[in-house]
């Protein structure tokens, strides 16, 4: 049996009431857009995208998704939190198999653009190397060189190591924030002939700065309408398995 995550991590999933302005891809509150700026110009979005959890960023939540990857004394703990989270997502990989049409038959995790060091896996690489099915196929992904994270999307963001041409790769990343990195990542994969790219997002982050973001969040609270991550899909909208 799984062991359940901290009652303060929050799914990425609410109410149908409350999920009017939501980007329909990345889940972010809107101004009543369909997507979000960010979404609506990306070149190719992913066959499917899961989101495990919301990160808030003055939350113990959001300061799980920074600190898993330190050394402080919370550090084991959010390290554990996002090790759940991890799990949870790949126990539903069916799910996006059914949702993109296709069986996955390789995996890749994004890698840290601002502190990448080559030859040093990231705090998620580790962690992936350690949980991920062993008999799905890695594809290397690394930073091109003068990489940064300037919230751009991008066809060159990064080099892809190995790509035997697999069909459908799933890719991973800890917290999708503006989301350039993912809808880079899913660019970069597309142009090099992969048919189906698919996403998994660890946590999406929430910013109470933008009034948008902040009106959802009091109104999810309100309605008391937080769903604990474990207890839905992450690659639906409304949190049920595809049939």
């Amino acid at each position: 049996m799984t062991d359940p995550l901290p009652d303060y991590y929050r799914a990425a999933v609410v109410p149908e009431q409350l999920r009017a302005g939501l980007c329909a891809l990345c889940r972010t509150p809107t101004d009543g857009s369909e997507f979000c700026p960010k979404c609506s110009n990306a070149p190719y979005r992913p066959d499917a995208a899961g989101f495990t959890s919301y990160a808030i960023d003055d939350a113990p939540s959001g300061e799980d998704m920074r600190r898993y990857k330190g050394w402080s004394p919370n550090a084991a703990r959010a390290l554990d939190g996002v090790r759940l989270l991890l799990e949870h997502g790949l126990a539903h990989l069916d799910c996006a198999e059914a949702l993109a049409g296709a069986s996955l038959d390789a995996v890749a995790v994004i890698p840290s653009r601002t502190h990448h060091v080559p030859g040093t896996p990231s705090p998620l690489q580790r962690l992936c190397s350690r949980t991920l099915p062993r008999d799905l196929p890695t594809v290397g992904l690394s930073p091109t060189p003068g990489s940064t994270s300037d919230r751009r999307v991008r066809a060159d963001a990064f080099d892809i190591d190995d790509c035997r041409s697999p069909s459908h790769v799933l890719i991973i990343d800890d917290t999708w924030v503006s989301g350039a990195t993912m809808l880079s990542a899913v660019w970069d994969m597309r142009r090099r002939g992969v048919e189906r790219v698919s996403m998994l997002a660890l946590a999406r982050w929430l910013n109470r700065q933008y009034s948008f973001t902040n009106d959802f969040i009091r109104r999810v609270d309100s309605a008391r309408a937080w769903r604990r991550p474990q207890d839905v899909c992450p690659f639906t909208p409304d949190g049920e398995c595809p049939q």
